[in-house]
């Protein structure tokens, strides 16, 4: 009995598979052979001297243009010796682009893979199968035909015997057995065999034998001819790399060798014949007296010139016949269109992820610095010193690298930079032209060229002469990204020169390491100082939670839709003719001194907009990602608990704060005229079948033309205008549909755009301020308000108006309705007294403040009782003061902190800080109050040594002296009494201060507020030692506790 053959899952004999070997298992062995032969020459050839040999043809005019030239005409005559055999004649240019895209995959592939990919590319474009292997099959015979009678002819005329002796009478077998094989396919007897072929391989033998027959004598001998002479010319590239070693070789041995070694790879195991290329040219190149050594560094020089050659110039006529490919498939573009609106693919969206990494500036730096340093020191690679003196330079240069990524030096602080080069310069009295040229050239190119040009005409369809404009936009531009000429440039030089001066010292002294870490350690600490005395225009935020409004459970619209004209700057958006926007602002709301969030990049902003969280809470510092999805609630994740629906309409980037199941997105690569139609082709959609209570519309030919041509340009304010007629033709859509009414629409930006290539990120003007128009339903009609306010406060608002409390994390503020908003006039004066044990001095202190009537407002008084355990809290409450209390004492800082938020809850107009133990005179609140409310100051610090002081002690004066200087040094500015316990804030300041410490506040506080931009004032009061109760503080617990916390805030981002 017959045993059945086992089956395998898809129905087929496993135990016919068995003997055959997996594709995996055949691409594993031919990669493993690639791998050893690599290891096996270099182990042969020395690697520094094979890279040496290299470079020198490469940067040598008189090798290198010969090289191209030659080597390039080469494969235009193969190109028209295969025109000579085709039936259909097609175009030169179009063979000679198969040809190297054909080279290019023979040496990135095994096995001569772009052999096959030229048959095919050629039935894609020109003609059927049949015709296509014949012609390749007769040009490949006439290659093996030309290299034989060239190896033999040159090598008698060099050497007066053929190279490699007898092993020459190896090539002729594979052409003599190809050639014999069209003979017989041609011929008439062979139908019989062509008839029990299946109906395929009927259809394609015959279509060889029609090829085949109307092959002609004169062209077969034309074709013969142009390769003949296109494998002489291709011996040029064993000349030049002869020329660069000093190797005396004739052109008659170098065109006989080349032909011997190129007849021996009619077979290919492992990419461009490696391994079998070195070891028939070396053995060629003895028989005309070049030692073993040499021969073989020769061998090695010149292929690896040719796999440059293959892959420099390859490269991109594949790109082209890649393209060429997806056309012919019905692809017609790379871009999407509004007829074909497409998603951004998950390719597009990892693509804009590794873009980000250039992109921004922090990432871009030390990524273009270590490539540039690696690429100028390619000479060096095989040397195992080398390597070891890259990586102490590495650690030497970290702290730098560190400093770098840490602080942006924007604007007017790049100048710091500059002197920061040039004193490294000095100090080091070194610099290497070479390297600094290299990095600005590579700087050049990637922006001017690269980006400007190249990338925006892939991308958005910008013209290629883009470059003619756009580099102007890169020397000034001023934000945060790797375009920031005069910032990004001189990091690199200082990084560059440094790198250069470890590794490429002889000896790694203890001096050289010395210098290099103190020059890093003194940069570091520079650019703390400089950030924190100068960087004071970020928009400071508010710290305290929202502030929930009584909704009721009840929403003020049926629908919100909020619209964000990315990268629109608010005075642009003046001068635009928007017949539409404007009808929306004289019918509603506007906020006119909106600000965006520092950094201004998108996901940044779209990301505090839609959480109402600063950029420290959720996460999302730049448009570079590396960890996905805000860390915090969102308007999406809130409407989600309340089973309501929220959807983002945008582009690829967004999604890495929100995910793909709240972003609909659609593909960037688009023409830029087009891309703001099709996402709102993409909302409309999104409006009729997921009717979501909250929609964001993106908006983005704005942000893409102030990036490619300039926000100062027409084309700027042309995409202005185009995107308000989009505007109304979605006002027009919602009526049409029923969906106006009772829907809530908000017209803003996330960030506006500075000078140079519409930069922002470091708030330059022109970044920091968004139009802010609300209108439908719950808004007043024609309001107007002039007070600053922020993007974060936009979630907030949202959720109120569809009935929500706000996102967890959110700290903006309700912005709508006005009616619950309190006029300034309104405002209290809140003077807030943190206590511990205190109920002897306090009703004193409280009893001296002055009433409303003196102080010309509304008081309040707020005690915070910090965890006594006297009768503090009730002598505040006898006093009618309002009291907060602390079950434990948890120290000064937190107890200001608490009466602070709530000073900001009762919209306090100013707020006073007291000391409750009575050293200092409430009745002296109207002197400290003063710049407040003159609105001359932000900040107001009661200075004891610019008054009077009574009774303090010589170790106590020397004390404050000596913090005071500290704190002096820190803040950049002379601050005569950093301790002082009497201070004012204004309504600004209170909404952003933030105190780290619980135990103290006193310099945190003023550093923090300081470098948030606060007006800062110091007026003199009066002081007395205390004259009941103890004092919490003792200098060592003082110090040991506030320095930490000083160094910390200092440190703060």
């Amino acid at each position: 009995m017959r045993e059945t053959a086992a089956l395998s899952l898809d129905g087929r004999s496993t135990d016919a598979l068995a003997g055959r070997p997996s594709r995996r298992l055949i691409l594993l062995g031919l990669t493993a052979t690639t791998g050893l032969v690599i290891l096996a020459t270099a182990r042969l050839v020395d690697t520094s001297d094979l890279l040496g040999t290299v470079v020198d043809v490469l940067i040598r005019p008189e090798l290198l243009l010969p090289f191209l030239a030659f080597y390039t005409l080469a494969f235009w005559l193969r190109a028209m010796a295969w025109q000579e055999l085709l039936t259909t004649k097609g175009r030169t240019f179009d063979l000679f682009s198969i040809l190297m895209a054909s080279l290019s995959l023979n040496h990135l592939l095994p096995a001569k893979v772009g052999d096959a990919a030229r048959v095919y590319l050629l039935t894609r474009r020109e003609t059927t199968m049949g015709p296509a292997v014949v012609s390749t099959a007769l040009a490949r015979i006439l290659d093996f035909a030309s290299l034989l009678a060239i190896a033999a002819a040159g090598g008698f005329i060099a050497a007066g015997r053929a190279p490699g002796g007898a092993a020459l009478l190896i090539p002729p077998v594979p052409v003599a057995g190809g050639a014999a094989a069209l003979f017989l396919i041609a011929s008439p007897w062979s139908e019989r065999l062509v008839a029990r072929l299946p109906a395929k391989g009927v259809a394609f033998a015959r279509q060889c034998r029609s090829a085949l027959r109307q092959a002609q004598g004169g062209p077969l001998v034309r074709a013969f001819l142009l390769t003949t002479v296109s494998w002489l010319l291709e011996s040029v590239v064993l000349l030049v790399a002869a020329r660069a070693l000093g190797v005396d070789l004739s052109i008659a041995a170098a065109m006989a060798v080349t032909a011997f070694t190129l007849a021996f790879q009619a077979v290919q195991v492992t990419p461009g014949g490696l391994g079998v290329y070195e070891a028939t040219m070396t053995g060629a190149l003895a028989t005309y007296g070049v030692d073993a050594d040499t021969g073989l560094l020769l061998a090695t020089s010149t292929h690896a010139l040719k796999f440059l050659y293959s892959y420099a110039v390859g490269l991109p006529f594949l790109a082209r016949e890649g393209a060429a490919l997806l056309r012919s498939a019905g692809f017609t573009s790379f871009r999407g269109t509004l007829g074909n609106l497409r998603a951004a693919s998950r390719l597009e969206i990892v693509a804009a992820r590794l873009w980000n990494v250039l992109n921004e500036g922090k990432t871009f730096t030390p990524v273009f610095v270590l490539s540039v340093f690696l690429a100028v020191n390619v000479p060096h690679w095989a040397e195992g010193a080398f390597w070891l003196r890259a990586l102490v330079a590495l650690a030497l240069t970290t702290p730098l690298f560190l400093t770098f990524y840490r602080f942006g030096f924007p604007l007017r602080l790049r100048a710091f930079l500059w002197v920061f080069l040039a004193a490294s310069l000095v100090a080091f009295r070194f610099v290497d032209l070479t390297a600094s040229a290299a990095l600005l050239g590579a700087y050049v190119f990637f922006t001017v060229f690269l980006w400007g040009s190249l990338y925006y005409h892939l991308r958005i369809g910008t013209p290629l002469t883009n470059f003619t404009r756009f580099w102007r936009l890169v020397l000034e531009n001023p934000d945060s990204t790797s375009g920031n000429f005069l910032e990004q440039v001189p990091k690199g030089l200082l990084l560059i020169n440094l790198l250069q001066f470890v590794a490429t010292a002889d000896e790694v002294s203890a001096e050289r390491v010395a210098a290099v870490l103190g020059l890093g350690l003194a940069l570091g600490l520079a650019s703390l100082l400089v950030h924190q005395w100068f960087f004071t225009w970020r928009p400071a935020l508010p710290t305290s939670p929202t502030n929930v409004l009584e909704a009721n459970g009840r929403a003020v619209c049926q629908r919100f839709i909020a619209i964000i004209i990315d990268g629109c700057r608010a005075d642009r958006l003046e001068e635009a003719r928007t017949p539409n926007i404007d009808r929306l602002r004289a019918e509603g709301t506007e906020f006119v001194d909106m600000r965006t969030v520092y950094p201004a990049r998108t996901v940044t902003c779209f990301s505090s907009m839609l959480t109402g969280a600063p950029p420290k809470v959720h996460g999302m510092r730049s448009n570079f990602v590396p960890s996905l999805g805000v860390k915090c609630d969102s308007v999406f994740s809130l409407l989600r608990r309340h089973g309501r629906l929220g959807r983002l309409v945008g582009i690829a980037h967004l999604v890495d704060a929100f995910g793909e199941e709240d972003v609909k997105t659609v593909s960037a690569v688009m023409k830029n005229e087009e891309v703001d139609g099709a996402l709102l082709r993409t909302a409309q959609r999104v409006l009729r079948h997921d009717a979501p209570d909250f929609l964001v519309l993106q908006f983005i030919r704005v942000d893409q033309t102030g990036h490619a041509r300039g926000s100062y340009n027409r084309d700027y304010l042309d995409s202005i205008e185009a995107t308000d007629a989009l505007i109304g033709q979605l006002l027009d859509w919602l009526d049409e549909q029923g969906m106006l009414q009772d829907t809530t629409l908000l017209i803003t930006a996330d960030h506006g755009q500075g000078r140079g290539i519409g930069g922002h990120g470091h708030l330059g003007p022109g970044e920091l301020n968004v139009p802010c128009i609300f209108w439908g339903a719950g808004v007043d009609r024609g309001r107007r308000f002039e007070e600053p306010r922020s993007i974060v406060d936009v979630a907030p608002t949202i959720a109120h108006f569809l009935g929500l409390p706000p996102p967890q994390q959110s700290v903006g503020r309700v912005l709508l309705p006005p009616g619950q908003r309190r006029e300034p006039e309104e405002a209290p004066v809140v003077v807030v007294v943190p206590a511990h044990n205190e109920d002897g001095a306090l009703p004193a202190v409280l009893a001296a403040i002055p009433s409303s009537e003196e102080l010309g407002a509304p008081l309040r008084v707020v005690v915070v009782d910090d965890g006594s355990t006297d009768r503090t809290a009730e002598a505040a409450r006898s006093m009618k003061a309002e009291v907060i209390v602390h079950e434990r004492n948890r120290g000064l800082g937190a107890g200001l902190r608490s009466g602070l938020h709530r000073a900001r809850d009762l919209g306090a107009r100013a707020a006073v800080y007291l000391d409750a133990d009575g050293e200092y005179d409430a009745r002296e609140i109207p002197r400290v109050l003063a710049p407040i409310l003159a609105g001359e100051a932000d900040y107001v610090l009661g200075s004891r040594f610019r008054g009077t002081v009574e009774g303090m002690s010589l170790t106590r004066r020397v004390g404050n002296a000596a913090l005071s200087a500290g704190l002096s040094l820190l803040a950049g500015r002379l601050i005569s009494d950093g301790q002082t316990g009497f201070r004012a804030f204004s309504r600004r300041a209170l909404e952003v201060a933030e105190i780290v410490h619980d135990y103290n506040y006193a310099q945190v506080l003023t550093l923090d507020l300081l470098r948030k931009g606060m007006r800062l004032a110091q007026v003199p009061v009066s002081y007395r030692r205390r004259t009941q109760g103890k004092s919490f503080i003792r200098y060592h617990q003082y110090l040991w506790k506030v320095v930490p916390a000083v160094v910390r805030e200092v440190l703060s981002d």
